[in-house]
């Protein structure tokens, strides 16, 4: 070594660890060798805390690359560039792996929501590794108009794009293929929507209508028959029809159509299964605030289908009304009646305002004990404005909590704090989030790991809905500051196995807001960091192992397949 590398070696240690120090040499170099650039043996790409990404646009996975030399000890100091492709980002925690050995990155969708694979590339000299991510949550909604047609009439289909939180999906190619295999290429609107016109052929028989769009496909059949009946009437007795609004707040229209709340009829028998082909008309029930407005069904008569459902959508007029000042009803029969009538109804409400809002969820990096020290408690601030941006006070807010996966694996022991091995992820089984475990009629079983009964008192469906509890810290309505503070708890033995998403909305008074928070249920820092007592979290409540997975879906749903875990242990 030449004495000016000498002393550039020596002023570096002065200022800096031995592992920054090196010149330009090979990884052999030592300290008076050389001082060369270092190099990995291999290196590992993991994906956390799933392969799955959900396109609600808050979502992200960590990319975490690994180096280790030949002995399989983590290296610091090694270069990594870490990259996505398919319209993804990537934020990373550096170029250099860190005293563990690692570099990092946090991977989200982008501005694109389509379905799609992601590939994230590590490389580190002449080493690549590469992983997959899946993007999920596209989904095609459709209401046919004329489900009955006579050969030459015309009829249409109504498409709306949604993402994995219904939210609509703007300016995507639809493709719709319909009579004769022809194809037609439109945009969606603002909403999500396109109407798709077409002309029944000439022959009687089932007409398939297929789309698709943003990595989502979507297939619907109309009958096309000379004669009456074709659309045999539903024959079994329907327990549980309801009908909802989202949002239930809605701003008014002037001068377009941009404005409006979907509508969606929910028909279920015994056991919460689903009744197709009930006969289902919507209106105003007499419009009693004469508010006005429209609905893209008009008055034509809508089926339920395989998940029993009917929908259409509202679109208000110029006037706004007083909280729930309209009612929506849904009028439906097990066979065809008249327009006009009503043989059977129900109902909901919503709010058309004339002022919209906006609607945010956040919080910090707070996790307190319960009351009872058996639980954890993460608190959340949701924040709403009006249109100039100024706080929207005595706003009523809604909030629920969905749980998306469960993980299994335990805590270990490392060199400075428990860390998490993570053996499996898993799709919570609850498919349609009825609470009632099912077999579908396309044969999936929802309690596909078979916990059911393996222990007195274990559910069949895991996540446990109770897993995690929300609610409103005082007031549900936001106060001067256009605030209101929820919360969630949950039991300390299930934090860090459960992935959460908080959906809130800004209802009566004052918006069409909606707003998401997703995450995986958090565990205090100085508990990880104690390595004198066990954290309560140490083993997963839902088993250990590693699991096979299968994958399952909703008989006619558009959603992609959710990969459920066949091991319970």
């Amino acid at each position: 070594m030449s004495l000016v590398k000498l002393k550039n070696w020596l002023a570096c240690l002065a200022s800096a660890t031995l592992v920054a120090c090196g010149g330009g040499g090979s990884a052999g170099d030592t300290l008076f060798g050389g001082g060369g650039s270092k190099t990995a043996s291999d290196l590992t790409l993991t994906l956390s805390p799933s392969a799955i990404l959900s396109n609600s646009g808050t979502a992200s996975v960590t990319a975490t690359v690994t180096a280790v030399d030949a002995n399989r000890a983590t290296v610091s100091g090694i270069a990594v560039t870490l990259s996505v492709d398919s319209g993804a980002t990537v934020k990373t925690s550096g170029t250099l792996t860190d005293t563990s050995g690692q570099v990092s990155g946090t991977v989200s969708i982008g501005d694109d929501k389509s379905n799609r694979t992601i590939t994230v590339t590590a490389i580190s000299g002449s080493l690549t590794r590469s992983a997959v991510i899946q993007v999920t949550g596209s989904k095609i909604n459709a209401t046919v108009l004329g489900a009955v047609l006579s050969p030459g009439q015309a009829g249409s289909v109504q498409y709306r794009l949604v993402d994995a939180n219904g939210n609509p999906i703007a300016g995507k190619t639809i493709v719709v293929t319909g009579p004769g295999g022809v194809q037609t290429s439109a945009t969606t609107g603002s909403n999500g929507e396109y109407d798709y016109a077409f002309t029944a052929p000439a022959t009687s028989g089932p007409l398939e209508i297929r789309a698709s769009a943003a990595g989502a496909e979507r297939v619907d059949t109309v009958s096309v028959s000379s004669g009456p009946g074709a659309i045999p009437p539903a024959t079994t007795l329907v327990r549980s029809p309801s009908v909802s609004a989202n949002p239930s707040v809605v701003a008014i229209n002037s001068g377009s159509t941009n404005n409006r709340a979907e509508i969606r009829a929910l028909f279920l028998s015994d056991l919460n299964a689903p009744v197709k082909n009930i006969r289902v008309r919507f209106d105003l029930d007499g419009d009693k605030n004469s508010i006005g407005g429209v609905f893209t069904s008009g008055a034509a008569q809508v089926y339920s289908d395989a998940n029993g459902v009917a929908t259409s959508a509202y679109v208000p007029g110029s006037r706004g009304g007083p909280t729930d000042g309209v009612t929506v009803r849904a009028c439906w029969d097990y066979d065809d009646f008249a327009e006009g009538s009503c043989p059977n109804s129900v109902k909901t409400l919503l709010t058309v305002i004339s002022d919209p809002l906006s609607v945010s969820i956040g919080t910090n990096q707070t996790i307190e004990d319960g009351a009872s020290k058996l639980t954890y408690v993460k608190r959340y601030v949701v924040q709403v404005v009006d249109s100039s941006g100024l706080a929207a006070a005595d706003v009523q807010v809604s909030a629920s909590v969905d749980l998306l996966d469960y993980l299994k694996g335990q805590w270990v022991k490392g060199p400075d704090s428990w860390v998490q091995q993570v053996t499996a992820v898993c799709a919570n089984e609850d498919l349609n989030r009825n609470g009632v475990s099912e077999t579908f009629s396309n044969g999936v079983v929802e309690d596909a790991n078979g916990s059911f009964g393996l222990t007195p008192g274990r559910p069949a469906l895991e996540p446990r809905k109770a897993d995690v509890g929300i609610s409103f810290e005082g007031s549900s309505k936001t106060n001067a500051s256009g605030q209101v503070v929820l919360r969630i708890e949950y039991p300390q033995n299930v934090g860090s196995w459960d992935s959460f998403n908080i959906v809130v909305s800004a209802g009566v008074g004052g918006t069409e807001g909606r707003a998401d928070f997703a995450g995986v249920l958090p565990v205090p820092a100085p508990v990880v960091n104690n390595l004198s007592a066990e954290p309560p979290f140490r083993l997963a409540p839902y088993g250990t192992q590693a699991s096979p997975v299968v994958a399952a879906s909703e008989p006619g749903s558009a959603r992609p397949p959710s990969m459920l875990c066949t091991n319970p242990n």
